[in-house]
């Protein structure tokens, strides 16, 4: 069945125009995205593949443009513009707390900062948090997707966009999607290299807070490196 098969009121966008974007399924919204389903089946009918592809909108989120490409009737514009609307959705957060000029103090700041957008993601991120001098926050970045060594992250790649925000100080951020939150040697000895280069120009490393779906570790709070500190005298 094709959306125009249905009563004109019970059309996603129509529902949408009479009663507001909240009043519509998860379904319904993507298929508003999608514009159009595929032969035979309408654009809310492929809406629902998708979410039970995925379980779902955090399973949406974290998808690749190939995985939505790999479903049935959906095409690489239909996949770009899914992709696009998740990554405004992530943006639209973060944004939300630049906004409102967050403090970060603590771990716990962090994890509450970035567990969404992390939540259930199968590859790693690295993130850079960008503080000013009373750590409130500047700026969020992604610094690489992947595994995260000294091979791959070089020290001048984060402070690059430390300096570039007029950052004071910064915290680093990844996920391991294998819920052990455990620093690996490889966390640790990129750690103790960007501390070391924050210590050389002048923008010390506060920590390193590696976020799991429901846990997180801080490698400060280990005593895993010694260079920069949470200072609570700031403010």
């Amino acid at each position: 069945m094709k959306i125009r098969d249905l009563n004109k009121p019970d059309r996603p966008r129509e529902r949408l125009f009479k009663l507001g974007a909240k009043s519509l399924s998860d379904a319904e919204l993507v298929a508003i995205i999608l514009r159009s389903g595929g032969e035979g089946n309408s654009a809310l009918v492929l809406g629902q593949s998708i979410l039970k592809e995925f379980g779902g909108l955090k399973g949406l989120l974290d998808s690749s443009i190939e995985q939505l490409q790999g479903i049935k009737d959906v095409g690489l514009a239909k996949a770009a513009c899914l992709k696009a609307v998740c990554e405004l959705a992530l943006r639209i957060g973060i944004a939300g707390e630049l906004a409102d000029k967050q403090q970060v103090r603590t771990p716990e700041d962090v994890f509450g900062l970035l567990r969404k957008e992390l939540y259930a993601k199968k590859r790693e991120h690295l993130y850079l948090l960008s503080l000013d001098s009373r750590n409130v926050l500047i700026s969020v970045d992604i610094i690489s997707i992947g595994t995260v060594n000294e091979t791959l992250v070089h020290p001048r790649e984060i402070y690059r966009q430390a300096i570039l925000k007029n950052a004071v100080s910064v915290i680093l951020v990844h996920n391991h999607p294998s819920g052990e939150p455990k620093p690996s040697a490889e966390d640790i000895v990129l750690t103790e290299r960007v501390a070391k280069a924050g210590k050389e120009i002048g923008i010390a490393l506060l920590d390193h807070v590696i976020v799991c779906d429901d846990v997180y570790a801080s490698m400060k709070g280990m005593d895993l490196f010694s260079v920069g500190k949470f200072d609570e005298e700031r403010g």
